[in-house]
C-alpha cells in the first residue's frame, strides 16, 4: 500500500480508503498519509466498498487505484490534463498486470525494457474506467470483477480511452491460500450470475472460476450459457475447446476450436461459420 500512496503524492488532494476488515498494518500506513478511512463489513461484494469510498470524495474528479497498483509520477501531468477536457466525464486506463506467463493469450512483451520494479519483462493488459468526474453518481456494478463501465455505458455517458497506464503486481501480495482465494472467487461468481442472470460476461467469469477449481463440466455449462447470451470471442471458444476435451467430449471440443478459428480469422478461414451452429455446440451442456 505504501508504494501505491507514494505514487499519487502531489497529484491528489485527498485519499479515501474503505477498510473491510484488514488485520495487517494497512490502516496505520494509510493514516500516515492523512487518508480518510471509512469502514464497511465484508459481505462478498467488491463494488459496495468502492462505492462507499467514492461517496466521500469531495474533489471534482476521482482516481481509483487498488493497494497493489501504482501510477508513475511521470504520468501526473497527463492525468491533470484529463481534468481540463470537455469531451468526456470518464476515462479508461490500461492496467499492466505484470507477469512471466508468456502463454497468456493477451501477453505483451516489454522487449528490452522492464516494469518499474525491474522484475518482469511482460504484462497482460486490462482496460477499464479508473478516472471519473465526481457528482454524476457513477457507480461500480457487479459484486465480482466490478466495473464502472457498465453504469457509464448503460447511461450513455461520454467516455474516452487514455494511454496512461496503471502498474499492477498482484503476485507480490501473499494470500491465505490459493484454495481459499479460489473458493472465495467461485462463491462471488455464483452470486454475480444470480444478480445478473442475463449478462454473458458474468457466466464467463463463473466458468473461469469453476475451471480453476477443477469443476470442468460446470465450466463447460457456464461457457455454453455465456455463448447463448452473445458473449464470447476466439479465446473463449478455445477455452471451451480445452475444457470439453478434458471432460472427454473431443468431438464438441474440435467443434468449439473451429468456431474459435472462425472468430479469429473470419475472412481467411475455410470453415463456413454458418455451418457451425451454436446450438450444436451447446446442446447437452446447458
Amino acid at each position: 500500500m505504501r508504494r501505491c500512496l507514494d505514487s499519487v503524492r502531489g497529484l491528489v488532494k485527498e485519499i479515501i480508503i474503505c477498510d473491510t476488515g484488514s488485520t495487517d498494518d494497512s490502516i496505520k500506513i494509510a493514516e500516515a498519509y492523512a487518508a480518510k478511512i471509512v469502514k464497511r463489513p465484508w459481505d462478498d461484494d467488491f463494488a459496495a466498498p468502492r462505492n462507499l469510498a467514492m461517496s466521500y470524495a469531495s474533489g471534482d474528479w476521482i482516481l481509483i487505484l487498488d493497494p497493489d497498483e501504482v501510477l508513475k509520477t511521470s504520468d501526473h501531468a497527463a492525468v491533470r490534463s484529463l481534468t481540463r477536457r470537455t469531451d468526456a466525464v470518464a476515462f479508461q486506463m490500461t492496467t499492466r498486470n505484470y507477469t512471466h506467463a508468456k502463454n497468456e493469450p493477451t501477453y505483451r512483451s516489454l522487449g528490452k525494457g522492464t516494469d518499474p520494479t525491474g522484475k518482469y519483462t511482460g504484462y497482460v493488459p486490462s482496460t477499464k474506467t479508473r478516472f471519473v468526474k465526481n457528482g454524476l453518481n457513477i457507480v461500480f456494478e457487479g459484486c465480482y470483477h466490478e466495473l464502472l463501465d457498465w453504469n457509464i455505458l448503460r447511461r450513455k455517458m461520454s467516455s474516452k480511452i487514455t494511454d496512461i497506464p496503471i502498474h499492477h503486481w498482484n503476485h507480490e501480495f501473499s494470500q491465505a491460500s490459493v484454495k481459499a482465494k479460489g473458493d472465495m472467487y467461485l462463491r462471488l461468481a455464483y452470486k454475480k450470475v444470480k444478480q445478473m442472470p442475463n449478462f454473458g460476461q458474468a457466466w464467463w467469469e463463473l466458468a473461469v472460476a469453476q475451471a480453476i477449481q477443477g469443476i470442468r463440466a460446470g465450466a463447460a455449462s457456464s461457457l455454453a450459457k455465456a455463448f447463448t447470451l452473445g458473449f464470447g470471442g476466439a479465446n473463449e471458444y478455445f477455452t471451451m475447446s480445452r475444457i470439453l476435451r478434458m471432460i472427454g467430449k473431443k468431438s464438441k471440443g474440435s467443434y468449439a476450436f473451429e468456431k474459435g478459428v472462425c472468430k479469429l480469422f473470419p475472412a481467411l478461414t475455410h470453415i463456413d461459420m454458418k455451418q457451425k451452429q451454436l446450438s450444436t455446440l451447446v446442446e447437452g451442456l446447458l
